[in-house]
């Protein structure tokens, strides 16, 4: 599968989801679905979707985190509880380039799927198809051209390169990984 046509399959990224209306002036409380809540402090709007469609763009006034930290709640432009309710069941979708920065040598699971992989020779070995967790680490679903899965350690030793501008995985296979490793 070539980059142009990965990319151009990406899709909005969950950051989040309107669980309630709170209180009479239309603040809504969010559950944050993303690894970095904090960022809510920033966005100047967030825009609401619901089943896929745009619903609207809400400015954002004030976040507050409750206790716990598993919800916030959002001022917002709303005015009253009814059109806060309205909001109920809403996603908070952004789009890819908006999503926080990663450190160095970090990757997005969208941006891993679909790579080709090959071993250190450069022969190919499949191409990834998913990202799982697994204990200690997680594991590259790799899918070979004759359709069977193989999953390889997400770690140092195994994977050398990942060039998602290159659109390939790099990685050092041992004795028995490739061959015992499949479903």
């Amino acid at each position: 599968m070539s980059i142009s046509s990965r990319s151009e399959k990406i899709r909005r990224i969950l950051i989040g989801r309107v669980s309630s209306a709170h209180g009479l002036h239309g603040e809504i409380n969010v559950v944050p679905l993303t690894d970095c809540p904090e960022r809510f402090r920033a966005m100047e709007s967030i825009p609401l979707y619901k089943e896929g469609r745009f619903l609207r763009s809400l400015r954002v006034k004030d976040v507050r985190f409750n206790a716990g930290g598993d919800t916030l709640t959002l001022k917002t432009e709303l005015e009253n509880r009814d059109e806060a309710e309205a909001c109920v069941g809403s996603d908070i979708l952004v789009e890819p380039e908006d999503r926080v920065p990663l450190p160095p040598d970090h990757f997005w699971v969208d941006d891993l799927i679909g790579l080709r992989v090959e071993d250190t020779e450069g022969r190919p070995l499949g191409v990834v198809t998913d990202l799982l967790s697994a204990g200690a680490n997680e594991l590259y679903e790799v899918r070979d051209p004759e359709g069977k899965l193989h999953y390889i350690p997400a770690v140092e030793e195994f994977v050398r390169v990942i060039d998602p501008e290159e659109g390939r995985i790099q990685v050092s296979l041992i004795e028995g990984l490739w061959d015992g490793g499949g479903a």
